[in-house]
């Protein structure tokens, strides 16, 4: 069964109030965004609702993040307008093709700069205070197309006069708790300074045992690490879970993700299904954000032992690895790969931004 947004199954009607005149000001800040970027004029198509997948080909997300509330401020594009928008911010030919390189850049740059829109606008008429993320381009439409147990979002169709057409999606979680999963033992990880050893690669170690120590803890699951840390756009992965971990310091994102395979062995270990069963992607969706959420959780303590105060943002289920191919100027990758039995394979990725 897919899982889209489910509004009809709120915990408080204020609270998705609440969304809704957030949602209402993240479209005031997209359509400002278009407006001095690209001098076009965006019309709100009808009223806000559940995402549509159908016009959605692209898209690019960040987190938005309190101690209080999280977000993915997100917006989604049909092929045509992803490939247009990019020859605009490019200055390519009408009839250029730009490459998927440059549609992730520009791509991500537009939310981006609406988020931050948002962020003082929210700042000024709700008197909260958010940590942006770091911007993730995405290919297809299975994140807002799978979203894990209690997470839920709200779009808004924009279109301009010759024919830009977009969906602005606001995503949100009920019942977050601060932290990730209170059931979990979190071994905090010393406050390394290793000589030699880069804060990526220390944060990388953290990232990855986060992930074993989940594994095992949920899943009586045990997993054995490449001793190589590795580029995540060699990685081969076809699914994953991706959450952010801001911070006014700088902040981080981790996903985990592998092959359609191995996150099916995932997903059938953590739901205790029969070997031979094959998991509903909508499964896959749950237990792969449930993975992440949880060792998000492990490695928010970890940096917290390191002097580093990071809030969670939300786990989204990722298709492919379009979002780690081409990093934006400034962004920069890692992975590492853990193995279990059967030919179990994962990839830890962390991504940070220098500077």
């Amino acid at each position: 069964m897919i899982k889209l947004a489910r509004i009809r199954r709120v915990e408080d009607p204020t609270d998705l109030m609440s969304k809704l005149e957030a949602l209402q000001e993240a479209v005031a800040a997209m359509r400002q965004t278009f407006q001095v970027q690209f001098g076009l004029g965006l019309e709100p198509v009808g009223m806000p609702g559940t995402p549509d997948p159908g016009l959605i080909a692209y898209g690019s997300t960040l987190a938005v993040a309190n101690e209080c509330v999280n977000y993915q401020f997100a917006c989604g594009f049909p092929e045509e307008t992803a490939r247009s928008l990019t020859r605009i911010l490019f200055a390519l030919d009408e009839d250029e093709e730009p490459s998927l390189e440059d549609m992730g850049d520009g791509l991500r740059e537009i939310p981006n700069v609406a988020a931050g829109v948002w962020k003082a606008m929210r700042e000024r008429t709700a008197g909260e205070q958010y940590q942006l993320g770091l911007p993730i381009f995405l290919k297809g439409n299975s994140w807002v197309r799978y979203f894990p147990r209690n997470v839920n979002a709200i779009g808004q169709t924009l279109r301009a006069s010759d024919g830009t057409v977009l969906q602005m999606v606001l995503i949100w979680q009920y019942g977050q708790r601060a932290g990730g999963e209170p059931l979990m033992s979190t071994q905090i990880v010393e406050n390394a300074v290793a000589a030699g050893s880069s804060l990526p690669m220390l944060v990388l170690q953290e990232a990855v045992r986060a992930v074993v120590e989940t594994c095992a803890v949920q899943m009586n699951l045990a997993l054995e690490v490449d001793p190589s840390p590795s580029d995540p756009r060699d990685a081969d992965v076809e699914y994953g879970s991706s959450i952010a971990l801001t911070s006014e310091t700088g902040g981080w994102q981790l996903a985990v993700m592998g092959s359609r395979a191995s996150c099916e062995m995932l997903t059938r270990s953590l739901f205790a299904m029969e070997d031979g069963e094959e998991p509903a992607m909508a499964d896959m969706a749950d237990a792969l954000g449930e993975i992440a959420n949880v060792a998000a959780g492990v490695m928010k303590a970890s940096r917290a032992a390191a002097g580093q105060a990071v809030q969670l943002g939300l786990p989204l289920f990722m298709e492919g690895r379009g979002c780690f191919e081409f990093f934006a100027s400034g962004i920069q990758g890692m992975a590492q790969t853990v193995h279990g039995d059967a030919g179990l394979s994962a990839h830890v990725i962390l991504i940070w931004q220098e500077g």
